[in-house]
């Protein structure tokens, strides 16, 4: 029943972001769904992300941390349409869903 998941990801719309030292946005894929599931598949680099528009940038200083193969979700304000990830060359996913 989708009434039991505690997620209900939208996997073709995952976004995945790339950072090696700079900050790098990239258009989230919300599909009509205002949560996202972020998945750092990383094994050794901690991410930071932010989220905004699209002049939205991530910084150590002011960002969400995302551990090492950490998995997170969170509600997107509607205003959000961006993320930013910095980090050393970790890889993170976001997936949009409904459920969290």
């Amino acid at each position: 029943m989708s009434g039991d998941n505690l997620f209900t990801p939208k996997p073709a719309g995952t976004v995945f972001i790339t950072s090696a030292g700079t900050s790098v946005s990239a258009s989230l894929n919300r599909l009509g769904c205002r949560q996202v599931r972020i998945k750092n598949l990383d094994d050794t680099d901690l991410a930071y992300v932010n989220f905004g528009d699209s002049t939205v940038a991530a910084s150590a200083a002011s960002s969400m941390p995302i551990g090492v193969g950490e998995t997170v979700g969170i509600t997107l304000a509607e205003a959000w349409t961006h993320a930013a990830v910095i980090s050393t060359g970790a890889i993170v996913a976001f997936t949009p869903g409904n459920g969290l």
